[in-house]
């Protein structure tokens, strides 16, 4: 029988991630995934955005977590030999006068000073851009190519031996003292299943809110964008003309299909900012792992001391995955204490 450290079930942003953790402090781990092209990481917008929402405010803990995700993911593109993390401002598009006077308030704030650049008018020196209002730009932040990270450490677990290319059959699961799967034995198991947790027998009392995402990718030969553009959706430019446009926000629909609506929002939210003529190249679905509170679920089951979940990071998977899965893996080892408004206990409560 094959001994190893831990289990990991899944290979998105998040597995690999404590995988990776878990390796780097000297532990033996396999991960088990069969690859889904339609996961929530291989669909991932992948921007890293230190200002969200209309109000614009601060991202959870960005201010610890960015850098160190940050260093993290250059540490990992030296090791692995590919470029994944590009850095790259972005021009948050204004719909009002409002959405001006709110930037400029939050640009007096200490706190925000870092993140909030000028104002500026894209559209005065492209003529495919509408912004009326202007664009406030937000600094300090990234965009991960995820697809290209999650087969390049992919790659890395293959050639280490350290992958079981199949979908995880709970009947072959066995919990004791160890942890016995097929002909494998492990000290734990951790579930880093992403939104497939709803279905895991063992954590089906976690009351996951899944939220289905939409992306397509456009060519626009005549567009000419180097950073992102941001007014209710991204508009990222991949390089040769090509952008990544999304993606939709839709609670509880876990079909990993593209749909006419989604389409049709995608591209009526695009085209308020973008006046170039473009080509659908391709179009993706799947579905992220949020949780009602929007905070991630990490810690050990309350039934089986060698099993463990680290999951829920919904939209910010690209920012958090580093920064907790780092916490996350000297967790296991020593058990400090995670925080309640993350970990599994506040679903017992």
């Amino acid at each position: 029988m094959k001994q190893t450290d831990y289990i990991i079930v899944g290979q998105g942003i998040a597995g690999s991630m404590v995988a990776y953790y878990l390796l780097k402090k000297g532990k033996s781990v396999v991960v088990v995934d069969l690859y889904n092209p339609n996961s929530s990481s291989n669909i991932a917008a992948g921007v890293v955005n230190p200002i969200t929402g209309r109000k614009m405010v601060k991202t959870w803990k960005i201010d610890e977590i960015l850098p160190f995700s940050k260093n993290a993911y250059k540490e990992l593109e030296q090791e692995l030999g590919v470029s994944f993390l590009f850095e790259k401002e972005i021009f948050k598009v204004f719909s009002s006068p409002e959405d001006v006077n709110i930037w400029n308030i939050k640009k007096t704030d200490a706190e925000y000073m870092p993140y909030l650049g000028d104002i500026v008018y894209p559209g005065d020196n492209n003529p495919h851009i509408s912004a009326p209002f202007g664009a406030g730009v937000i600094q300090l932040a990234c965009w991960m190519d995820v697809p290209v990270f999650t087969k390049a450490f992919r790659t890395y677990l293959l050639k280490e031996d350290r992958l079981l290319e199949e979908e995880f059959d709970f009947s072959a699961l066995e919990m004791d003292d160890t942890v016995s799967y097929k002909d494998i034995s492990a000290s734990g198991i951790i579930f880093c299943e992403g939104y497939r947790a709803f279905q895991n027998p063992y954590f089906k009392w976690i009351p996951f809110a899944l939220a289905k995402g939409e992306q397509i990718e456009i060519h626009a030969e005549d567009l000419k964008l180097s950073d992102i553009l941001n007014r209710n959706i991204f508009i990222i430019p991949k390089g040769n003309d090509l952008y990544s446009i999304g993606s939709t926000f839709v609670w509880d629909d876990v079909e990993e299909s593209i749909t006419d609506a989604g389409r049709a929002e995608i591209l009526q939210k695009m085209e308020k900012v973008v006046k170039s003529p473009y080509t659908i190249v391709e179009e993706r679905a799947g579905i992220r792992p949020a949780m009602p509170d929007r905070r991630p679920v990490i810690g050990r089951h309350p039934a089986y001391r060698n099993m463990f979940i680290f999951n829920g990071m919904g939209t910010k998977g690209v920012s958090l995955s580093p920064y907790l899965a780092d916490f996350f893996t000297d967790y296991l080892e020593h058990y400090p204490e995670i925080s309640h408004e993350i970990s599994i206990n506040r679903f017992e409560d």
